[in-house]
């Protein structure tokens, strides 16, 4: 994708103030309706009054965040793949798309997007469909997740990486798809589109 900029991550005040300016990549499933956390309607208010959330780490959330260089350097073991911290705020302000991430692999050829799950035993059972060791589905909140950081950074290549149940690594590879990016960025589009003419979600 053309025309990002992309902001260093200092301090959270100002990265939740940078997240105001555009729908992220933890966002998005919120206006197809699949986000678990948050509705449209809800997202429509934030954006438009800019509006700063701010939540409290839960205990799986701070456990979560202290695992992640431990289940990246070990999935960078096990693939002898080389992977850093991306810690940057990058966003389209023509689209205003944006997203911050977990982890980059960096390849001789190109780099590739590395998303970090800490995940209950238990949802994972529930919300996670596992046909083979090489072929599980995520949530669609998740998936969507990864397609837009693709669409964003232009990266062809995503991992999921998830840790279940505190001792099980599960890892899903998705390429960036056209067709959804697409999806997107049109549904983006045309939620800012509502707040500027003031069209309510339901």
């Amino acid at each position: 994708m053309t025309n990002t900029i992309s902001y260093p991550i200092t301090d959270k005040q100002s990265w939740l103030e940078n997240r105001l300016l555009d729908v992220t990549s933890t966002e998005v499933s919120a206006l197809f309706d699949l986000n678990p956390y948050q509705t449209e309607f809800e997202l429509y208010h934030q954006k438009k009054d800019k509006v700063v959330i701010n939540i409290d780490d839960n205990e799986r959330m701070a456990w979560g965040r202290r695992l992640e260089d431990s289940i990246a350097l070990e999935f960078a073991e096990r693939n002898k793949l080389k992977v850093e911290p991306f810690d940057v705020y990058l966003r389209n302000p023509d689209t205003r798309m944006g997203s911050s991430f977990d982890y980059k692999i960096v390849s001789e050829k190109e780099p590739a997007i590395l998303e970090i799950k800490n995940v209950d035993g238990m949802a994972y059972r529930k919300n996670w469909i596992e046909h083979s060791e090489d072929n599980i589905e995520p949530p669609e909140h998740i998936a969507l997740q990864l397609q837009h950081q693709l669409e964003i950074t232009g990266y062809n290549v995503g991992y999921i990486v998830a840790l279940v149940g505190g001792n099980t690594m599960k890892v899903v590879r998705s390429e960036r798809d056209p067709k959804i990016g697409k999806l997107l960025t049109d549904k983006v589009q045309n939620f800012w589109e509502k707040i500027k003419l003031g069209v309510v979600p339901d």
